[in-house]
C-alpha cells in the first residue's frame, strides 16, 4: 500500500477520501480555493503517465485563474 502524503492539504481543509486521497474535480481544484493536487495523491492510476496530464490540467487552470 502507498503512504499518501496528503497532510498539508488535510491541515488545510481539503476534503480526502477514506484512502487519504485528496478529492479533486475534473479541473483538478480542491475544496479548498487555490488549491490543486495531482498525481499520486488524489485518486486513480498511480502512473507517471496520469500525472504529468493532471499536471498539465493544474497548470492550465492555474493559468486560467490569473
Amino acid at each position: 500500500m502507498i503512504d499518501v502524503r496528503s497532510e498539508l492539504a488535510r491541515e488545510l481543509g481539503a476534503d480526502c477520501d477514506e484512502s487519504g486521497n485528496i478529492r479533486v474535480d475534473d479541473h483538478v481544484h480542491t475544496s479548498v480555493p487555490g488549491l490543486y493536487a495531482a498525481g499520486d495523491v488524489v485518486s486513480g492510476l498511480n502512473q507517471i503517465a496520469v500525472a504529468t496530464g493532471q499536471a498539465a490540467i493544474a497548470a492550465t487552470a492555474i493559468h486560467n485563474s490569473l
